[in-house]
């Protein structure tokens, strides 16, 4: 997997996600890592990305304190993926929240955006 030379996300990378299921990962706060698909996961604009925290978990607490994301979206047969590392934003009860969340069925949500910062192929 090389690490290529823009933060931006292509075209075609973009099409990748929408067509695969994203898995974000996340370390504790001893290091213990925490991976789960994400399936509202999307592509907000080249640079970010993002998805509805519905259960307020693992992921949730791991990015509250901190923790640095990484997202992969893969398809097996062809051996293609796209991973990205960032830093994730939680947006609670704020009105960009409040935007987002009154176009889906999951009004108890958080929305979470990922500043992409490095990404892999």
């Amino acid at each position: 997997m090389k690490k290529l030379d823009s933060n931006k996300l292509t075209d075609k990378q973009q099409e990748f996600f929408k067509t695969h299921l994203a898995y974000l990962s996340t370390v504790d706060a001893n290091g213990e890592p925490q991976v789960g698909p994400k399936q509202s996961m999307k592509v907000l604009d080249e640079g970010h990305l993002q998805y509805l925290e519905k259960t307020q978990a693992h992921a949730y607490e791991n990015l509250k304190n901190g923790s640095k994301a990484a997202v992969v979206v893969a398809d097996k047969p062809t051996h293609t993926n796209v991973r990205i590392k960032g830093t994730a934003h939680i947006h609670e009860d704020d009105d960009y929240a409040k935007k987002v969340l009154a176009e889906t069925d999951s009004p108890n949500a958080y929305v979470v955006v990922i500043d992409i910062e490095e990404i892999y192929e």
